[in-house]
């Protein structure tokens, strides 16, 4: 009786470690009815996207804002986002970089791309974006982009209409004798102004800043300063705000601090000029990607994310909390850019300068900004503007990067 139990009982024990068996491997065989997927519950874990920025305030919640909505379109994706303060950006990723570390992504401002470019950090960028060709090309080496505008900025005429009739030439400024203020006397505010009659920063392939009509150009100011018509003073905004000055000429963010009690209107400056003239940005974002970690494996990531913020909503949301517009020529074309100073900057933003990141141009604004500063302090027009002409010449003479 006791040895037909245990066989019967080992029978069973066989009996259910064969289906036990059987059932394992259909589920190895079948995987469950489809393989594991990137990103899903029992799938390979999503890959991470590290993005290094120098936003602050208000741009930084818009910016955690569309990673958030990103990441919940693109499981597959973790964005690592990371603040890095502007003038850090640079030692930090040499640093990193030379471990093979440092951020896939970078976002920041142009001047810190270009150097970020000229010490070997960045990629060929593969965000698609269609902005500006002026502001494209700032980023353009040779024959390839290394980042992408994101948003930026530009200077626009105001007006006050309760102590001025609206100008329709410079012209016409003057023979209304209103004071037009300005916080500084720079290439990027005047450059309309400026290269509509003809001043130029190299000719040839040379410094041009000695030339005669920068000369000519500064002496028109210095007229403008005698016939009390023209101020040049840090608190020049709020002159303009508090009708002590019926022009000034400053960014077109800065509408946004207009409230309806004032009565104002802006134009471009070109509109000024008969449509002639170079407009230069400022205040510009971009987006790039890492020489160092965009890999083959990892490329299509990285441009999944770039893509994503480079969207014309995205870099108005970016735009807006940080008193900047998007870059992408489509934007302007849709219904919400059709109000405020919004069709003005799209026009704008088509006459940018179209000057490649390498352009001897952008090493020399400064150096003219200096050389406009020391004249209307005191130092002679043709003093100053030789001075800077030999400095043109010194960088011209270094070691291109």
């Amino acid at each position: 009786m006791g040895k037909k139990l245990v066989s019967r009982v080992s029978g069973v024990y066989k009996i259910i470690t064969v289906c036990v068996l059987s059932f394992v491997l259909s589920l190895g065989l079948t995987g469950c009815g489809e393989d594991p997927q990137q990103g899903l519950p029992g799938g390979a874990a999503p890959a991470v996207v590290e993005l290094w920025h120098s936003l602050q305030g208000s741009e930084t919640e818009a910016l955690d804002r569309q990673v958030r909505r990103i990441m919940a379109g693109h499981p597959e994706v973790i964005i690592l986002l990371k603040y890095i303060p502007e003038n850090k950006m640079v030692d930090y990723a040499f640093q990193a970089q030379a471990g093979g570390e440092g951020p896939d992504i970078f976002l920041t401002t142009s001047e810190t791309l270009t150097m970020l470019f000229h010490q070997g950090a960045l990629a060929p960028v593969l965000g698609n974006s269609d902005a500006f060709p002026g502001l494209a090309a700032q980023f353009q080496y040779g024959e390839k982009s290394y980042a992408q505008p994101l948003v930026t900025d530009l200077p626009l005429f105001y007006y006050r209409t309760d102590l001025a009739q609206p100008p329709v030439s410079l012209q016409n400024l003057t023979e209304g004798k209103a004071v037009l203020a300005l916080s500084s006397l720079d290439t990027r505010t005047l450059a309309a102004w400026w290269s509509s009659q003809g001043g130029r920063l190299t000719n040839n392939g040379q410094p041009a800043l000695d030339g005669t009509t920068n000369l000519l150009f500064l002496q028109q100011l210095f007229a403008w300063r005698e016939a009390k018509l023209l101020v040049i003073d840090p608190g020049a905004w709020l002159q303009f705000v508090n009708g002590q000055a019926a022009y000034t000429i400053s960014w077109a963010g800065q509408a946004r601090g207009l409230n309806g009690s004032i009565p104002w209107g802006s134009i471009l400056l070109t509109q000024l000029t008969g449509g002639q003239g170079q407009i230069l940005t400022g205040r510009t974002l971009g987006i790039a990607n890492s020489s160092i970690k965009t890999t083959e494996v990892a490329a299509s990531l990285i441009q999944l994310v770039e893509n994503e913020l480079l969207n014309p909503n995205n870099q108005w949301e970016l735009g807006q909390s940080g008193s900047r517009f998007p870059a992408s020529s489509s934007f302007y074309k849709q219904q919400e850019a059709q109000v405020g100073v919004l069709p003005q900057v799209g026009q704008g933003l088509e006459k940018a300068w179209a000057l490649k990141g390498n352009a001897l141009e952008w090493k020399l604004i400064s150096v003219q900004d200096k050389a406009w500063q020391k004249a209307w302090s005191g130092v002679a027009p043709e003093s100053a503007l030789l001075e800077a002409q030999t400095e043109g010449l010194n960088i011209l003479s270094q070691k291109q990067p």
